[in-house]
């Protein structure tokens, strides 16, 4: 039986070096939590989601949806671009970019140690063909790699894992599928970390290229000027 895997970062060169490991195999996911207690479930599988039928609410979102998104063709399109704005679906965000996974661990901000999960499921094959399958109707967790339907789904690197049913918890799973590692971050340096990472380009400005982006990005600005004030004394 697998184990999970925990590592300890305090610092922008621990946090390297444990990414390292990762760089020749392309089969690796990445995915932040802000709390280290959170469980690799889907929304759509937590309360107070978990009581309602998720096919419903989509299909309720999607018809009035359609009036903005002309270019989707398929549930997966309009799926991937529900959980990217929000809507409790079945799908959970994963990115091939241990950074942007870095970002969203530790962009709230909390007072707890925040983790980076790495995910590798060994079956190549475990990734969904969207042409032949329904995603309501697909059982245990597999590999969904979205169409470019959203630029905020290509600037962050997002691959999605689809869970049937939506409560399914990969940490449960992984133990007959795969290998989950389990960075930790501890939370003396979960605010330094952002500092680290918009130095090195990963921002809401990179991450969400919109007006909303661009307005959290000034705000964080703004509201840390004096980061780099001090840094000239």
């Amino acid at each position: 039986m697998s184990e999970i895997r925990e590592i300890h970062v305090t610092s922008f060169v621990e946090l390297h070096e444990a990414f390292a490991e990762y760089r020749r195999d392309n089969l690796w996911l990445f995915r932040g939590h802000s709390d280290i207690d959170w469980k690799l479930v889907p929304k759509a599988g937590r309360e107070p989601y978990i009581n309602s039928m998720d096919k419903n609410s989509f299909e309720s979102w999607k018809r009035r949806a359609k009036e903005y998104l002309p270019t989707a063709n398929s549930d997966w399109d309009f799926l991937s671009i529900a959980q990217h704005h929000g809507l409790a679906t079945r799908l959970l965000d994963w990115t091939f970019n241990p950074l942007i996974a870095a970002f969203f661990a530790v962009n709230d901000n909390r007072e707890t140690d925040a983790c980076i999960f790495a995910y590798r499921n060994r079956y190549r094959e475990r990734v969904i063909d969207t042409d032949y399958s329904d995603p309501f109707e697909t059982d245990g967790i597999m590999k969904f790699k979205p169409n470019a339907t959203a630029r905020r789904i290509t600037s962050q690197g997002g691959i999605f894992t689809i869970h049937g049913p939506p409560n399914l918890d990969l940490q449960d799973k992984f133990k007959d599928e795969g290998k989950l590692d389990k960075i930790i971050i501890g939370k003396e340096y979960r605010g330094e970390l952002l500092f680290d990472l918009n130095h090195y380009g990963i921002n809401h400005l990179s991450l969400f290229p919109d007006l909303d982006g661009l307005s959290r990005h000034v705000n964080f600005y703004m509201e840390n000027q004096n980061f780099w004030v001090s840094q000239l004394d």
